[in-house]
């Protein structure tokens, strides 16, 4: 029985740049709210790149009151508490990082002035832009140099993002780190992601999804759902549910 339903954002929820499905949006909170009262339904969480502030103004939308993983699995965010907690891989790499966001820096300066940069953050760097072209470009650059010289950190890219990150604080961890505050097993979370970054958490949970415009890779590792982002997140959740009553009838 599926217990947690993890949510990327960045073409799963959301979509930078682009206004939200407002009516799949709108029946995912719902449903939401209905877990507390009926076990049938899982309940909501996030595992996401983008930082704090962007995951925690998703999490007021959906009504989410478990914890929820921002940065990859650089941090928890605790809505009940309003209180931040971060990985200690971080810590333990705290000169590193910010070493990559000086370089990130520089490349933006010299080669993308255009291009947004994540300042927020405090565990990765990360890069947003809405020219797809640009994202692959900055991607291959950012790839070329991290792995000559940083074997703690990975690469990872949406349409319009990239993102360096902690290989120690990858979504996997994120969804590990989950498992642990809530006290569920990885066989009772469903996860869905849509990129290369979301791989370590598709691998490791129960019931993995990607929805219909996630990445071809993702194929070998979840399920891929008919609509696209948060029309393919509903059609998830929804099938869940029925999972778990079908599964609840055969136990009584």
């Amino acid at each position: 029985m599926t217990k947690l339903f993890v949510l990327d954002l960045d073409g799963c929820v959301t979509h930078p740049f682009i206004t939200p499905d407002w009516e799949s949006i709108t029946r995912i909170r719902e449903l939401n709210i209905l877990s507390r009262s009926d076990k049938s339904i899982p309940s909501l969480s996030i595992c996401t790149g983008r930082p704090y502030a962007y995951a925690e103004a998703i999490a007021q939308w959906l009504d989410i009151q478990n914890p929820i993983v921002f940065e990859s699995g650089g941090g928890v965010y605790f809505p009940n508490e309003q209180r931040l907690e971060f990985a200690a891989p971080f810590f333990e790499h705290f000169d590193k990082v910010q070493e990559m966001k000086q370089w990130i820096e520089h490349l933006v300066e010299t080669k993308f002035p255009d291009v947004l940069i994540e300042f927020t953050k405090k565990t990765d760097a990360g890069l947003v832009h809405s020219d797809e072209a640009k994202i692959v470009e900055m991607f291959e650059l950012a790839t070329d140099y991290v792995y000559k010289n940083y074997i703690d950190f990975e690469v990872h890219r949406t349409a319009a993002s990239v993102n360096i990150i902690l290989k120690d604080c990858s979504k996997g961890s994120g969804i590990k780190w989950l498992s642990k505050l809530l006290g569920i097993t990885l066989d009772e979370i469903a996860y869905v992601g849509d990129s290369s970054g979301d791989i370590s958490a598709l691998k490791i949970v129960g019931t993995p999804y990607t929805p219909a415009n996630g990445a071809p890779e993702l194929d070998v590792f979840a399920k891929r759902l008919r609509g696209e982002t948060s029309i393919g997140v509903l059609e998830a959740y929804e099938e869940l549910i029925s999972f778990n009553r079908r599964e609840m009838s055969l136990v009584d």
